[in-house]
């Protein structure tokens, strides 16, 4: 199994974080890959800042996936595309539980509408109606006390997980620069919950540690949690 995408990428966290929560997963092997976003960005470049690591723009990767995106997913004969497509593919292959949620399966029409929506809910915080989209989530959770369809962890939770630990990342960082920085609301129910998913490894190692590095935040000492909002941003 190989996967092409870099770490630095929200989208191929939520592969990766799926990979590790599958108790029996497949090895594999991450292809580092990732092209300039235009001229003047650097935002998918190497470690280095250098260039970037290229691969998408190749033919073989253009049969692989005709977007040219990362990532992408090549399971023996077959490749798939788009993040969430990868995680729905990897659940229902590997790991039926996370994709039902519940032995009953009820949480197979709840966490299908969350998958679709995360990326519209959590994506492009400061933009108008932000804060709105992330009260609308709290909201939800506070009404499972749990994940976002129910007691059980699911697919849905990675998908917004990971959108969530990119914002939570992107605050703290900027909260440590010298510069003005709007006060949000209190989120109780979504920092209990991005506390909640601290305590599951695989989101450590597929997503968290990844999105610090890309923020350039050191790493979290044993045993701390990373706050969803800075204690300076939250009213």
């Amino acid at each position: 199994m190989l996967l092409f995408g870099r770490p630095t990428s929200s989208n191929t966290q939520k592969v990766l974080w799926t990979l590790c929560e599958i108790p029996s997963r497949p090895s594999f092997e991450l292809v580092l890959a990732s092209a300039r976003l235009g001229a003047d960005s650097n935002l998918l470049c190497d470690s280095t800042g250098a260039k970037p690591y290229g691969v998408v723009d190749t033919e073989e990767y253009r049969r692989l996936n005709p977007t040219r995106l990362v990532p992408c997913l090549v399971d023996g004969s077959l490749a798939v595309w788009e993040s969430h497509s990868i995680v729905r593919y990897l659940a229902q292959k590997y790991a039926p539980e996370l994709h039902l949620g519940t032995v009953e399966g009820m949480a197979r029409s709840q966490a299908e509408p969350a998958l679709s929506n995360a990326k519209i809910c959590l994506r492009g915080f400061f933009k108008a109606g932000y804060v709105e989209k992330l009260q609308k989530v709290e909201e939800q959770i506070g009404e499972t006390d749990a994940y976002v369809t129910g007691r059980d962890f699911s697919i849905a939770d990675i998908v917004i997980g990971a959108e969530l630990c990119r914002f939570s990342c992107g605050m703290t960082r900027w909260a440590r620069e010298p510069r003005g920085f709007p006060t949000l609301v209190q989120l109780p129910n979504l920092e209990r919950y991005f506390r909640r998913l601290q305590d599951r490894p695989a989101f450590h190692t597929g997503c968290l540690q990844h999105e610090r590095q890309h923020q350039l935040l050191e790493p979290l000492a044993e045993g701390e949690y990373q706050l969803l909002l800075p204690k300076d941003t939250a009213a």
